[in-house]
């Protein structure tokens, strides 16, 4: 179970409270449900918008989840990191093209792309440092500083 707190969802203008536990078992609403049920020690908080499932770990968004019919090149686990941060963190993960680190500014990303063939591998290995508190990985949201 990961939390007892509702999450929202934006569903055209409507919001809807979904229960993380509904995401786990509905696959069409969360991918890669197996990193969520990794993160569940944590009691992270998960959001919908934009068309990525948002993991929270307090102020602090910690990773996305995407899964598009519409644009697969950048599908997968997506962790929010700094540019301070962003080529150490990406050394993690053994052979990831550098086409996978993501800079804006003083914003980054890390692409853990679902098309790669050890998707799941660079997966666990990302949970493993979110579970660890890696503070490479995270950063405030805007609106929450």
């Amino acid at each position: 179970m990961l939390t007892d707190r509702k999450t929202q969802s934006v569903i055209g203008n409507w919001k809807r409270a979904i229960e993380p536990e509904e995401c786990l078992k509905k696959k069409n609403l969360t991918p890669f449900p197996f990193i969520l049920d990794e993160l569940s020690p944590l009691r992270p908080t998960i959001k919908r918008a934009f068309g990525l499932t948002y993991v929270y770990l307090g102020e602090r968004l910690l990773c996305g989840l995407r899964d598009s019919a519409k644009q697969r090149g950048s599908n997968g686990l997506w962790l929010f990191t700094t540019s301070e941060f962003v080529d150490s963190l990406g050394s993690e993960f053994d052979g990831l093209p550098k086409h996978y680190l993501w800079r804006n500014g003083n914003k980054a990303w890390v692409i853990l792309a679902s098309r790669l063939s050890n998707f799941e591998e660079y997966a666990l290995r990302a949970c493993e440092l979110m579970l660890s508190n890696d503070r490479r990985i995270g950063r405030v949201a805007p609106g929450r500083k």
